[in-house]
């Protein structure tokens, strides 16, 4: 449609400069033979004729035919057209309006009225037919969009003129007074949108159902309060008493102001009515998902209710899109070991492992580690389970699997190396079997990247062997491990400096004179600041630790050592711990020790 729109734009434009005239003229440099003879004898008896003056306006005269204020006019018609014609487009396929249908209709018949512009001598009668040709369809349209759609999304009403009216003025110092809004609009900006239905129509319907809802101001009210507090978890803790409200900042939950059973029951009802869920059903577990758009951005949100014995739990998660990291540096690891990393990611074979604990970042490593590998050159192949996918990646082929119906990654990796890749990617080590197939793959020139839950490196490695993997085949297969945390982020507007004791440097291993300050939360600020909301920490960065196998953990995990002595081994083969890479950060300011000692604690 902007080709089209741009394409005809163009013509028009070459079109109104070059027109020809509607009435020819008479070339003044030529004269025709009775004209000269005319010319040449003059009738004595006949008075001569006033000479016309020089640049005389008229159909015979030079511009007449083309007047700059009616191509003007015709001109602002044709770009109001492009503009509106091309949100007609956008309006249509967002609202699944049969958008090849609408599209030629207002396309078309402006094209018709267009181009009569330019032929009709007459432009009090082209004028309005163009008028006419824009108006019609775009009305028509308009008219057939607001009965398709519920009141509050209806355009060209005299409310919604009103309120673009006072949006615009407003900027402006100009007030003007719009109508009442619905009750059901009131509250913060908040725009739900139902998910998860059968049918879209079904989710129009449970979030109409949603809108009409006792409590669904106050749905808005704890969604906005939680993205305000850059919360990416909201619980709601029923009792007889009342409703305890927890904020998920940063990995660590926050208590919020309680609410009372009057109004936590109603918006919960409307949580559950919105995610297509059994408001009635206080009991059993349900899940559900939604969407809240808050100032311009939406998040993915995903709603969990159970029964408990002092009344119900309800956990609401909300993704945010614009929490992406791209590079291993933005993650937080250091440019040394983003190098061994990379060179190991380059491997021809073997098996590197990524782990770490639940809510710790694992699915981002991984995801921004292969991205930094050469998928370009090298045939990659990622197998999942087809109901839980991981984030999409370039160039990475996806060969899925049904967990529900008892398959595993095994069901599906014979087929896969069949068609000989040079990478295989299996988040998900469930059986013994899985690990089997892969230390095979390894064997035959493959690199293997998997992932695996788990507190360090060494308690990877013997996560893997707890599947009942063959200890050998594993142990001369893997060649890295990569574990990794996540500290949050001191307040870089409110942390305040202290001097640490020489008792905690020796501890930490910092010599005497290295580093002079630490620096922590605010301890006793007169008010909360106004970057953290007091909370005294702004983000998460990661800690890693990286162990590349030597020989010597090898013969460790092939006996199936213990876990201190596969630990020790990993020391001694230049691993460096996530407390030892966690301190570096606490030295240069970015964390705090009590919160290293947290996050290690987990």
């Amino acid at each position: 449609m902007h080709r089209l729109t741009l394409l005809l734009a163009a013509v028009l434009a070459i079109g109104a400069v070059a027109a020809p005239p509607l009435v020819a003229q008479e070339d003044p440099g030529f004269e025709s033979p009775e004209t000269a003879g005319e010319a040449a004898s003059p009738d004595e008896g006949s008075a001569p004729e006033a000479a016309a003056p020089a640049g005389s306006a008229g159909w015979s005269g030079p511009g007449f035919y083309l007047s700059l204020t009616k191509v003007i006019g015709a001109w602002l018609i044709f770009l109001l057209w492009a503009y509106s014609t091309d949100w007609v487009s956008r309006d249509c396929q967002a609202l699944k309006l049969e958008h090849l249908r609408w599209n030629p209709i207002v396309f078309g018949v402006f094209l018709g009225g267009f181009v009569l512009v330019w032929l009709l001598p007459w432009f009090v009668v082209s004028f309005p037919l163009l008028l006419i040709a824009y108006a019609v369809p775009f009305a028509s349209y308009v008219v057939h969009r607001n009965k398709k759609v519920e009141s509050h999304q209806r355009v060209f009403t005299r409310d919604h003129l009103r309120h673009w009216l006072a949006t615009r003025l407003s900027g402006k110092g100009v007030k003007i007074e719009t109508e009442a809004r619905d009750p059901r609009d009131a509250g913060p900006p908040v725009n739900f949108a139902a998910r998860g239905g059968a049918t879209e129509r079904d989710d129009r319907a449970n979030l109409l159902a949603a809108r009409q809802a006792v409590g669904f101001r106050d749905a808005k009210v704890v969604i906005a309060d939680a993205l305000v507090r850059r919360a990416m978890g909201l619980m709601l803790e029923y009792t007889q008493q009342g409703v305890a409200v927890r904020y998920l900042v940063d990995g660590v939950w926050h208590n919020g102001e309680p609410l009372e059973r009057e109004v936590g029951d109603p918006l919960l009802e409307t949580f559950k009515i919105l995610c297509g869920l059994n408001p009635e059903d206080r009991a059993s577990r349900q899940t559900g998902l939604f969407t809240a758009e808050y100032e311009s951005v939406k998040y993915a949100a995903t709603f969990a209710s159970q029964g408990t014995p002092t009344g119900e739990r309800v956990l609401i998660q909300l993704e945010d899109p614009k929490v992406r990291f791209d590079t291993l540096d933005r993650l937080g690891m250091r440019p040394a070991m983003q190098e061994q990393l990379t060179e190991l990611l380059k491997g021809q074979q073997g098996i590197i492992l990524f782990s770490a604990i639940p809510g710790a970042g694992l699915r981002s490593t991984t995801n921004v580690a292969l991205r930094a590998t050469d998928r370009f050159t090298r045939d990659f192949v990622s197998v999942e389970d087809v109901h839980h996918p991981y984030q999409v990646i370039e160039n990475v082929k996806v060969k899925t699997y049904n967990a529900a119906e008892g398959q595993s990654p095994a069901s599906v990796l014979r087929d896969v190396f069949l068609e000989e890749p040079e990478v295989v990617v299996v988040r998900d080590l469930v059986n013994a079997e899985t690990v089997r197939m892969l230390c095979d793959g390894a064997s035959d020139g493959r690199l293997i990247v998997s992932a695996i839950r788990a507190k360090d490196c060494a308690e990877a490695l013997l996560r893997v062997l707890a599947l009942k993997a063959p200890p050998a085949e594993f142990a001369e297969n893997v060649t890295a491990v990569l574990s990794q945390r996540l500290v949050r982020k001191l307040c870089e507007h409110c942390k305040e400096a202290y001097v640490p004791t020489p008792q905690t440097l020796a501890q930490l291993g910092i010599p005497q004179g290295r580093v002079d300050v630490f620096y922590r939360p605010p301890q006793h600020a007169e008010e909360p600041c106004a970057a953290c909301s007091g909370i005294g920490y702004v983000g998460r960065t990661a800690i890693f630790e990286l162990l590349v196998v030597n020989p010597a953990v090898r013969k460790a995990v092939a006996s199936n050592a213990k876990l201190e002595v596969l630990r020790q081994a990993a020391r001694k083969a230049g691993m460096r711990t996530l407390q030892e890479e966690g301190i570096v950060l606490v030295a240069k300011g970015i964390t705090s020790l009590p919160e290293l000692s947290r996050v290690l604690k987990q």
